[in-house]
């Protein structure tokens, strides 16, 4: 994908921002300064990291959590999420399908459920998150549940919309690349009274591009307006509104002969379109939410917060063909059709939690307990034709797929989710050194279905997720922490072949590591290693007597590994970050898979690299450079099984440059992405192969007002 500025998945590891001085804002620090704001291990300085829900210095943060900032965002010009997170170790693809984002933490899926945003879980279907809309982006690794309840074991990503500021700026930012990329971005914000009392801002994106692949392509458009109330000085009331309208012409992915495994007939190129090209797939989201975040401090000691979000969202597609079958002879694939889609429900979400400082004797509490609730509402009619459609891959013909088959009827479904959880956790600190926190959470989540007009049972899950952690500091820079964790999420959609619903997935983390943050951001870094086991495993049945849509528990998969990230800033206008995961992520007991096979599309070794200079002084200032490289191991495209032995999914290495030039209150960039045009395939199915962007181009030009 085309992207706006840099687009690197260059690699920069855990560093603290620079705090600017007293009295100098933000916006008007220096090019040095704003961009030694890359990650972030643990929280933000000023505690506002909502993924952690508190306030807790780095070094006393017993939890991995990486911050990517804005900074990093708009040098990089990521446009995908799943791209962004490129920059955390322990974090690999998963299949996208050409229109979502698709990545895994530690070796196990995250895509689904485990997004959130402003500190509420955000779920309004396919809608790509739009990275031009966000100050930061929270990455906890490991279990969640402690403190936000149901999710997978994997951890969660936290997404900050850009808030009102107190300074004036209206930015205007337009860029041109590869696939005809247009793309206008404004964000602007300024103070609506003298006192600064009432704050308003803007960000908004318009974009037009086509992907790739023949006949795919997107619209979009984006607004979301910010309003902040300060009546005093202890007391802040966020209002925070989003809108999303998408057009898209999805890509679908392609069968593994030809691309990722060899075909007698020859390679296939990876632009082949696999839909229509006389009927192109259609997709298009519209969604918008509302809600407000509010803080209020009684005192240096207690302290008030709430988040607040309603959202609602309208998803449809048609005309999506994906692979289902291959000729014998390899030439042709037969495909099914998927809709026409109708999906619409909204989302409720609140939570609110108050937090207590004091000392029992020569131990320090800082105690945080809250409330949270939860309601997800989705209806959705679909038609699944089965087909198979043929489309010959060396020699296409378009234009014969114009609808599914009449006599095929559609299905309707229909599901209400909610979630409550209650959520209590102290950190004490004893003396300078040493640290614990202990908490944990009880929750009760959910849910109704009703398929084709039969309701199946309620099904309610409880649980109770403990987390505990602790912190030794070893020097004003370094400290040792550990932790342990627990997760749960709830599989009452998924039925058993006697229609019986399955119980929660559980997970559990251990994990140790070393810190390092200099008190002037110059070098940050951590190194961990960790444990996280995943029991009660849903997999399709494939027995010949199952039902359709029907699920068996399968077993227990683990995964173990190492994670090293690390910045360094040795002199002005240098950066040099790094990144390293090695994941050891396999089947340790099931009744299916092999124990002891690999997890399917978890390289076990992932480099992320990345440099860059900038000219501090004399006629070339403010001209910089960077280098970036990406390297994956190979990885197996499936879970082996008795029946069936997966294939292996070739190492790649990307190269990417750019260059930056700041000039008065423009600023102009150039980048290429994959400059060696390497081919290659991030995850893949013998049905389901997903290449990977070719050498990509793009070109930016901005003005501050």
């Amino acid at each position: 994908m085309v992207r706006l500025g840099i687009g690197l998945p260059a690699v920069v590891a855990l560093c603290l921002p620079a705090v600017p001085a007293s009295g100098q804002d933000a916006g008007t620090q220096d090019a040095s300064s704003r961009h030694a704001d890359i990650v972030v291990t643990g929280l933000l300085p000023d505690g506002s990291a909502s993924a952690s829900k508190a306030d807790i210095p780095v070094l006393e943060t017993s939890q991995a959590i990486s911050i990517l900032s804005e900074q990093l965002i708009e040098d990089q010009g990521v446009r995908r999420l799943g791209d962004a997170l490129y920059n955390v170790a322990g974090v690999s693809r998963s299949n996208t399908y050409g229109f979502f984002d698709g990545f895994k933490i530690r070796g196990f899926e995250a895509s689904s459920g485990a997004t959130y945003l402003d500190g509420l879980r955000e779920d309004a279907g396919y809608a790509t998150t739009e990275l031009a809309g966000l100050e930061r982006i929270e990455v906890v690794k490991g279990p969640a549940s402690g403190l936000f309840g149901q999710g997978p074991l994997s951890g969660i990503v936290n997404l900050v919309s850009k808030r009102p500021r107190e300074d004036a700026f209206l930015d205007v930012s337009l860029a041109g690349g590869s696939y005809d990329l247009f793309e206008l971005q404004v964000d602007g914000n300024a103070p609506l009274t003298r006192d600064g009392s009432l704050l308003a801002r803007v960000a908004a994106v318009y974009r037009d591009q086509d992907f790739f692949v023949d006949y795919s392509g997107q619209r979009r458009l984006f607004i979301a307006p910010a309003l902040t109330w300060k009546p005093g000085p202890d007391t802040s009331l966020t209002l925070l509104g989003r809108y999303v309208d998408d057009k898209i012409n999805p890509w679908s992915p392609t069968t593994a002969y030809g691309t990722a495994l060899p075909n007698p007939n020859g390679p296939l190129p990876i632009d082949l379109s696999i839909n229509d090209g006389d009927y192109p797939a259609i997709q298009e989201n519209d969604n918008w939410n509302l809600g407000y975040v509010f803080d209020h401090a009684f005192s240096d000691a207690i302290a008030v917060h709430q988040s607040l979000r309603y959202q609602n969202f309208h998803n449809t597609w048609d005309h999506w063909l994906f692979v289902s079958s291959i000729s014998d002879d390899f030439r042709e694939v037969g495909r099914f059709y998927y809709g026409p889609f109708d999906e619409h429900g909204d989302n409720f979400a609140v939570d609110t939690n108050v937090s207590l400082r004091f000392a029992t004797g020569p131990i320090g509490h800082y105690v945080l307990a809250g409330l949270d609730y939860g309601r997800r509402e989705s209806n959705q009619t679909n038609l699944f034709d089965g087909g198979p459609y043929w489309l010959d891959l060396y020699d296409p013909v378009y234009g014969t797929v114009s609808g599914p088959d009449p006599d095929v009827a559609g299905t309707t479904y229909a599901s209400l989710t909610r979630q409550r959880g209650f959520y209590l956790q102290d950190h004490l600190t004893l003396g300078d050194v040493l640290t614990v926190t202990l908490g944990g959470r009880w929750d009760r989540a959910s849910s109704a279905i009703n398929n084709d007009g039969t309701a199946s049972p309620k099904v309610v899950d409880t649980a109770f997720s403990p987390r505990a952690g602790a912190t030794l500091a070893i020097g004003k820079a370094v400290s040792l922490y550990v932790n342990y964790a627990k997760s749960f999420n709830p599989q009452g959609s998924y039925r058993a072949s006697d229609g019986s619903t399955l119980p929660p997935e559980h997970g559990v983390n251990y994990e140790a590591g070393v810190k390092v943050a200099r008190a002037d951001g110059t070098l940050t870094g951590i190194a961990t290693v960790f444990e996280l086991t995943r029991t009660n495993v849903a997999t399709a049945d494939l027995s010949p007597d199952a039902p359709p849509n029907t699920y068996v528990l399968t077993g227990e998969q683990r995964t173990r590994g190492i994670e090293l990230e690390a910045a360094w800033r040795p002199l002005p206008g240098v950066e040099l970050s790094g990144a390293y995961s090695f994941l050891d992520a396999k089947v340790t007991a099931d009744s299916r898979l092999l124990v002891g096979a690999r997890l399917s599309s978890v390289p076990r070794h992932v480099v992320n690299l990345w440099g860059r200079y900038t000219v501090q002084k004399g006629p070339f200032a403010n001209l910089g450079a960077g280098l970036g490289l990406h390297h994956e191991s190979n990885r197996p495209a499936s879970t082996a099984s008795a029946t069936s032995m997966p294939f292996y999914l070739d190492s790649y290495t990307l190269a990417d440059a750019a260059i930056f030039y700041t000039f008065g209150d423009w600023s102009a960039q150039a980048n290429v992405r994959n400059i060696f045009n390497e081919r290659y395939f991030p995850t893949a199915s013998l049905t389901r192969t997903t290449p990977g962007e070719p050498r990509t181009f793009v070109i930016s030009l901005s003005r501050r007002f």
